[in-house]
């Protein structure tokens, strides 16, 4: 059984922190803790009223936020979570099934079959369909087969501490997840979905604008384009990947 740290990613989190952690288990992971992007409100206090241990961050943004929570971890895989009501915590358990089944990134997705995403109840589904369009690019790019990821940008996933170093990630602000999918594919790293139903912001607004983020993901594509698989760690393995057919024989989607 695969040593699992279950982090929180928070920055003014305040009224999720307190709606969400009373209704969650802690203690099926090895480590809990938090990585706190300097909030303002009470986020903090609530999180270690519950036993939580709060780390900030040394370096601002989303890429800031899961180094450090690299740095801090002592186990063998780390579970991203954002306390806002947009992630479903009861979705959690499942990322322990797929991790000690051998899967290195697995990624809750709102965009495959039993999925939600909040924009499937618009006409317009503009945040949906860029998110379509750079998975579109780095599976075609990146990706083979039977290895591909439907839901490159969404924060609520797991990866081993040994495939998170072997992907060298050196992007800082909101791009991050998109580097990490994209760099996995590169390194060809076990990858695994599972549908997620997204919900509902619980309060204040999201750190994340959509223009400029989808403009920043723009330029770190190209980046990794033209940086191909020299910015991998030394000596990552070249193993063939299938992303769901031994999980679905033990009914975990």
């Amino acid at each position: 059984m695969v040593n699992v740290s279950l982090v929180f990613v928070t920055r003014n989190e305040e009224v999720g922190v307190a709606e969400i952690l009373p209704q969650m288990d802690l203690s099926r992971y090895a480590e809990v803790y938090a990585i706190d992007g300097c909030s303002q409100d009470a986020t903090c206090e609530i999180l270690e009223r519950y036993g939580v241990k709060v780390y900030q961050q040394s370096i601002p943004g989303l890429g800031g936020a899961t180094m450090e929570a690299r740095k801090r971890c002592k186990t063998d895989a780390m579970i991203f979570f954002h306390p806002d009501g947009n992630e479903d915590f009861r979705d959690i358990p499942k990322f322990l099934e797929y991790l000690d089944l051998g899967y290195e990134l697995i990624i809750a997705s709102r965009m495959i079959k039993g999925a939600y995403n909040e924009d499937d109840s618009k006409i317009f589904k503009i945040r949906k369909w860029a998110n379509l369009c750079f998975a579109l690019i780095s599976n075609t790019l990146f990706g083979s087969r039977k290895c591909k990821v439907s839901d490159v940008v969404q924060g609520f996933r797991a990866i081993s501490c040994a495939g998170y170093d072997r992907l060298n990630l050196d992007q800082t602000n909101c791009t991050i997840d998109y580097q990490m999918v994209i760099r996995a594919l590169k390194a060809h790293l076990r990858i695994a979905e599972f549908p997620t139903h997204e919900g509902h912001r619980i309060a204040g607004a999201t750190n994340f604008a959509s223009i400029p983020t989808g403009i920043a993901e723009l330029k770190m594509l190209l980046r990794e384009i033209r940086l191909g698989k020299s910015c991998l760690s030394q000596g990552y393995a070249q193993t063939s990947q299938v992303m769901q057919p031994s999980l679905e024989k033990r009914n975990l989607l």
